[in-house]
């Protein structure tokens, strides 16, 4: 057993096929294939069973699994621990960034790589839900998330900024052009493109309230996934979201901007997080201590 054949074989089991694991991968399907077969082989077990939902394991597989998970994580750290020895700091952070902390993210990644250029940063942009699942399972050190996350047990967090909620527009939609802030009842019939109800930071409950209370029901043109595609409708004309503010700062000469709603003061937050459990590198370490 190698190495390399338990790195695909865990692949294999966290995306359940063969072709999702050889693209997280970027290696080709048949080499993946050949090596869990040689496993498979050498142990004497079935480690999967196939079927038209994919690859599941079995009861040996899933032994394999967790035991195989934890030993590549124990040989990253020896390696890192090897590698930092007499040579200053270096090593690897794997970094994960929503894409409403990109304002956040940027600023601090760059000037931890200016302090430390031996250490190698490897970064996704990913929704919240999978940026999670890759930091349980040890695909990622630390996120740049957003404080409030229903998900965000088990984690330490350090607060980088704070953000005002505001109306994220263009001047073909903006509901007050002539006023610096948008009363409330301005926005009656205003087209709006709004996260779903069920997002994880919670950021329309406010404004909807407010929207009731002054006596009409905001006109939901669609609801969206995720932050960037709220973003693309805004540019698109579709109509306006509410949003921290800052996000205005990763579509710089698009148009787009923002205003307050008077009389709201909904703040969000910008966080760094990391698991509270688990052994960190003393790059990793560093990132999360790291003052820019």
């Amino acid at each position: 057993m190698t190495i390399r054949q338990l790195e695909y074989f865990c692949a294999v089991a966290e995306e359940k096929s063969v072709s999702a694991a050889a693209r997280r991968l970027y290696v080709a399907q048949p080499p993946i294939s050949r090596q869990i077969a040689l496993l498979e082989k050498e142990l004497g077990v079935a480690l999967f069973r196939r079927g038209s939902k994919g690859m599941a394991l079995t009861d040996a597989g899933q032994s394999l699994y967790q035991q195989g998970r934890q030993y590549i994580a124990d040989m990253e750290q020896l390696s890192e621990r090897v590698r930092a020895l007499g040579s200053g700091v270096s090593g690897a952070v794997r970094i994960g960034v929503l894409y409403s902390t990109v304002p956040y993210a940027l600023p601090f990644i760059r000037a931890f790589q200016r302090e430390y250029p031996r250490v190698e940063l490897f970064i996704r942009l990913d929704a919240p839900q999978e940026l999670m699942t890759q930091l349980n399972r040890g695909d990622l050190n630390v996120l740049f998330l957003r404080a409030g996350t229903k998900e965000a047990a088990g984690l330490h967090e350090r607060i980088l900024g704070e953000d005002e909620l505001r109306l994220i527009m263009t001047a073909a939609t903006d509901p007050a052009p002539e006023l610096g802030s948008v009363p409330i009842e301005r926005l009656r019939g205003v087209p709006m493109c709004l996260l779903r109800s069920d997002d994880l930071w919670g950021y329309n409950e406010s404004l909807l309230r407010e929207c009731q209370r002054s006596g009409f029901s905001p006109a939901v043109a669609c609801q969206c996934y995720d932050t960037p595609m709220a973003m693309q409708l805004v540019r698109a004309g579709f109509g306006v979201s509410f949003l921290p503010g800052s996000i205005v700062e990763t579509v710089a000469g698009s148009g787009i901007y923002a205003k307050s709603v008077r009389g709201l003061r909904e703040r969000s937050y910008a966080v760094l997080a990391w698991s509270e459990n688990g052994y960190l590198s003393g790059s990793v370490e560093r990132f999360t201590q790291f003052e820019p």
